[in-house]
């Protein structure tokens, strides 16, 4: 109940979803309670899959066919993937945020900010979309 008040409520619901298909039945259901608030509440609810723990160098066939299919669905993603990153299992390691890591900390921690910045940005890109006519 509190999770359908929540996303009545939600200006943008990010699904996150890692690139295999027990996650993505389960990024389906979460999509079919979306659906089920617009209806309740007459309004559209802005939602996207997010892709996460996933290479940044290897493309899989699976995650390809799953993001197909949410797409033949009419269920949009996000174009930028939370990468598998040290530097992300860091923060619970190390506590605070990507920027308040050091490179004596954990390697690889250019990508990480990058992929951050990159997802935040698509992000606030996708809020300022779906912000209303008048309140813009």
């Amino acid at each position: 109940m509190t999770v359908a008040y929540a996303i009545s409520r939600a200006d943008l619901v990010i699904i996150p979803s890692q690139g295999s298909q027990l996650d993505a039945a389960e990024a389906a259901k979460a999509v079919r309670l979306i659906r089920q608030q617009e209806k309740a509440f007459a309004r559209r609810i802005p939602h996207a899959v997010l892709f996460t723990r996933t290479s940044a160098a290897i493309r899989p066939r699976t995650l390809q066919h799953i993001r197909s299919e949410f797409e033949a669905h009419g269920v949009p993603s996000l174009q930028t993937q939370i990468h598998e990153r040290e530097a992300f299992r860091a923060i619970f390691s190390f506590g605070g945020t990507i920027d308040s890591l050091s490179i004596a900390q954990v390697s690889g921690l250019d990508g990480a900010m990058k992929n951050a910045r990159t997802f935040a940005a698509e992000v606030v890109a996708m809020l300022r979309r779906a912000q209303p006519a008048e309140a813009a």
